[in-house]
């Protein structure tokens, strides 16, 4: 729009072109001369505004917040952006010709930075963000069912159902409503037309072929007994006789799809392919097939082992990776000790390879090895496949790091699923395939950098006990190395169940230490048997850092004992979202850090303990008592962004923090309201001065929640 600014001396409108909208915009642009506004953003309210930049606006219509494709811990509001602005030519000035600057990302932020009228105008009407096939569809059939204010061309020979001209719909043909036949179409005896049919031009439909839900252009034969249900063909395709195209699929120009084919939901087939006779289509032909949700979870890429995670899904996630990244690069990839973790990190690095990716493959370490070797080296990122055991099966979890040994980031998320949609490989010349080294003595670096990072003689002289105890063998032959050259006493239970509180008694140890398989997280047990929270342990953590003189990450769901303890030693403290990475990101260029790491925060307790000269049940009895109270509340997917939305407007006039979800500010304690990324729900977290007012506290917002569900 810049490059056509010396055509544009007075008020514009831009409208992107990927939406569907019967907006009255001449409503929009008085709206904007009464404001006096510089922009205006027209806005519309969604269920589910995950994938749209929101929207934040004060009473009088000003915009305060804009926040582009939020995750559900962000979304403060359902109201987005459309993508359709009035602006004034002056915005133009803001920056040089020549320069990318996107309207959400650059221009409106940094509108908002010099305080210039920018509003948001909530409009009235339908719109539609064509942002995949599925909408893309979606849309069609709205605009059959009447939900859009457009003119539909042809005959309403039947109800909700416009026929074009010269179209032959014989006498036994079947054709519901609400459906569109373009001209010179021919439906023959049997066919079943409808409902939620479109179809093109110059098309022609066999005896007993049926179409349901489905967008066929111009061109197209269906021949007799083959079945669309909720597919998109595109021009002149051949569906064969008894053929079946099943949901979500999508066939490009001139593909030959022979008799009794099946194309698999989700297929896509590229332009002027050939599907065999009876050939049953699982994948997508040369071009990917679209996803409706997000690859990612909290974890990585997670999914059963063998049937939702095979080698040959690994391969396709791993080329993804490799196209979100620069050609020639190095990645690190590693895995635990289960064996088919092994053969999955074997797919993804030929894949990698195949991409002209260079390989180090680190073996089997824990997590917190293959992050520091990733942080230390000249990898750019790096890969780590681990199982988790459930009851009745074995998931497989993908973890995608940065050049930090961080996990990636939204934006980094989402070049891989795009990558992985399309299908859009680059592959190399076969003589410029990456190179493949095997590392062989990370874990080694990684324990004397643990080692010479605290005091190996103070904790040597006090001689601890430890009672040690995991499920992975890799993960205890790590911590039981380094806790010999600490000098301390191990004694190793190798039992999968364990009642660790009981064992510490019986065996009269220091102190106990439970790691989880990853070698992330771990569960401290005093002399006396007692478990910490991971909150206690958080604390503990604030004193080792006053000593380091470092700054803590400390989530927005830990007690707000945490800032009154740091007040008091001089301790900084810096607040984050309730995820890995934001945690990490404090301190991201240290090798070594505290959080996730099993091994390295456990040494540096002994360190506190040994040179404060305390045992950790003293250490646990300096820890102000506080009231936490974690409540989960079920509520469908398509009202998270209208709970967020009534709990912001009824928050008017306070100031809640907003770094992960909502979180509410009162006297006697706090509540954070955040909207789970994946599960219909909400997760509440109080903290109230006692636990009957941490209680009354949950059961105030939780009746909240479910109110602001209803309207």
């Amino acid at each position: 729009v810049r490059n056509c600014d010396d055509f544009l001396d007075d008020t514009l409108i831009v409208i992107s072109g990927d939406g569907m909208t019967d907006f009255d915009l001449s409503q929009v642009i008085a709206y904007h001369r009464e404001k006096q506004a510089m922009a205006t953003i027209v806005m519309t309210k969604v269920d589910a505004p995950l994938e749209y930049g929101v929207v934040i606006t004060d009473d009088d219509g000003r915009i305060q917040h804009f926040l582009e494709k939020p995750s559900w811990s962000e979304v403060f509001a359902d109201t987005v952006n459309t993508g359709i602005y009035v602006l004034e030519p002056e915005v133009f000035s803001l920056f040089p010709k020549g320069q990318e600057f996107d309207f959400s990302k650059d221009l409106f932020p940094l509108m908002l930075s010099r305080q210039m009228p920018i509003y948001g105008y909530v409009a009235e009407g339908y719109w539609s963000d064509i942002g995949n096939l599925q909408q893309y569809r979606q849309t069609q059939f709205d605009m059959l069912m009447g939900l859009v204010d457009v003119q539909i061309d042809g005959e309403e020979k039947f109800p909700r159902v416009w026929v074009g001209k010269e179209t032959r719909i014989a006498p036994g043909a079947t054709v519901s409503g609400p459906s569109f036949i373009g001209g010179d179409v021919t439906i023959e005896d049997g066919a079943v037309v409808g409902p939620y049919a479109v179809i093109g031009c110059h098309s022609h439909i066999a005896p007993r072929a049926s179409i349901e839900r489905s967008v066929v252009w111009h061109g197209n034969r269906i021949l007799a007994e083959a079945t669309l249900r909720g597919a998109t063909l595109c021009h002149k395709v051949l569906v064969g006789n008894g053929a079946h195209i099943n949901e979500g699929a999508v066939v490009g120009d001139k593909v030959d799809l022979g008799d009794r084919s099946m194309i698999r939901p989700d297929v896509k087939i590229w332009p002027e392919k050939t599907i065999g006779e009876g050939v049953i289509q699982t994948f997508s032909l040369i071009w990917g097939k679209t996803v409706s949700h997000s690859l990612f979870d909290e974890h990585g890429i997670s999914g059963i082992a063998s049937l939702e995670l095979s080698p040959e899904m690994v391969g396709r996630i791993a080329a993804a990776y490799g196209a979100a990244i620069k050609a020639n690069s190095i990645i690190a990839i590693s895995s635990d000790e289960y064996p088919y973790c092994s053969v999955l990190k074997m797919a993804a690095i030929a894949s990698l390879q195949a991409l002209g990716v260079h390989v180090r493959d680190y073996g089997v370490v824990p997590v917190p090895v293959a992050r520091y070797g990733i942080c230390t080296s000249t990898c750019v990122g790096g890969i780590h496949l681990r199982r988790i055991q459930e009851e009745d099966h074995q998931t497989i979890v993908i973890q995608f790091f940065d050049g930090d040994g961080l996990p990636i980031d939204k934006s980094t998320e989402r070049k891989i699923e795009n990558a992985f949609v399309q299908e859009d490989f680059a592959r190399p010349n076969p003589e410029m395939i990456g190179t493949l080294e095997y590392p062989t003595r990370i874990t080694d670096q990684y324990q004397q950098e643990v080692v010479a990072q605290v005091s190996a003689e103070k904790i040597g002289e006090r001689k601890f006990t430890i009672l040690l105890h995991t499920k992975e063998k890799k993960v205890q032959e790590v911590m039981q190395q380094i806790l010999q050259k600490l000098n301390c006493d191990t004694v190793i239970v190798n039992k999968r169940q364990l009642d660790m509180g009981q064992a510490v008694l019986s065996t009269g140890v220091d102190l106990g230490i439970e790691i989880d398989p990853s070698g992330q997280k771990f569960t401290l047990f005093t002399e006396r048997g007692m478990a910490l929270s991971p909150d206690e342990i958080l604390i503990l953590q604030m004193f080792i850092a006053v000593k380091e003189n470092t700054p803590v990450a400390v989530p927005v769901t830990a007690p707000s004992v945490i800032e009154e303890l740091a007040t008091n030693l001089g301790a900084s403290i810096v607040r984050t979202k309730a995820v890995t990475r934001s945690l990490l990101e404090v301190l991201r260029h240290r090798g070594l850090q505290s959080h996730f790491d099993a091994f390295y925060s456990a040494v540096s307790l002994l360190q506190f303990m040994a040179e404060e000269e305390f045992s950790l049940q003293a250490m646990v009895d300096t820890i102000p008592s506080f009231h936490m109270q974690t409540v989960v509340v079920p509520c469908p997917v398509s009202a998270k962004g209208r709970v967020m939305r009534r709990m912001i407007e009824d928050l008017k006039g306070s100031e809640p923090q907003l770094i992960n979800g909502i979180k509410v500010l009162s006297e006697r304690g706090w509540a954070l309201i955040t909207p789970d990324e994946e599960r219909a729900l909400f997760k509440l977290v109080v903290q109230g001065d006692s636990k009957t007012h941490a209680e009354e506290l949950a059961n105030f917002y939780k009746e909240k929640i479910l109110t602001y569900q209803a309207f």
